[in-house]
């Protein structure tokens, strides 16, 4: 999520009562900014500082999206409502499960290299992390965009599905072009 999307996003939950729920968004911010802040890394200093930043970006994302999950769990549990119903919902936790398995694995890759045989044979799995972290990145993408059809946005939120996806294309403009295709085995 570029800054575009977050403006669109926030501009709306800010424009709301605020809840527990209101950080909630900001995940998919964190977890852009943490593939982008590796990808311009040249040097070996660059990339060790490259991988704490990417790393603490996605933690406070996981986080945050852990805690909106949380609360809306506990928010339909407190009311009897439906769970994982709507396809915003669904793709949610889809990307949750991929986000954990990601991070797990990332983590393990460069700060457990054991795990995998050795630090070369971590870093030769690093190009399958780095690619289905651009996969996860859209399926983010399409969870903000469905988020834009749940009732919750259409009575409170109102975020247009145009802009979202106007947005996305933006921040996918800004992400795409800097992939080093050789990094990816490619």
């Amino acid at each position: 999520m570029d800054l575009k999307l977050a403006a669109i996003v926030w501009g709306s939950v800010f424009s709301s009562d605020l809840m527990l729920f209101s950080a909630h968004p900001a995940a998919v911010l964190f977890f852009t900014q943490a593939i982008l802040i590796l990808q311009p890394t040249h040097t070996k200093e660059q990339k060790k500082q490259g991988t704490w930043v990417h790393s603490s970006l996605n933690g406070v994302g996981l986080a945050a999206g852990v805690a909106g999950l949380v609360v809306i769990e506990y928010n339909k549990i407190a009311h009897k409502g439906a769970h994982f119903a709507s396809p915003h919902a669904i793709l949610g936790l889809v990307t949750y499960v991929c986000l954990v398995l990601q991070a797990a694995i990332g983590f393990a890759q460069y700060f457990l290299p054991q795990l995998f045989g050795g630090e070369n044979n971590a870093k030769k799995l690093y190009k399958y992390h780095r690619a289905s972290g651009y996969l996860v990145i859209l399926l983010a993408l399409a969870t903000v965009a469905a988020a834009t059809q749940t009732d919750f946005n259409k009575n409170v939120l109102h975020i247009q599905l145009w802009a979202v996806l106007v947005a996305s294309v933006i921040t996918l403009v800004g992400v795409l072009p800097r992939i080093k295709k050789q990094k990816l085995g490619l």
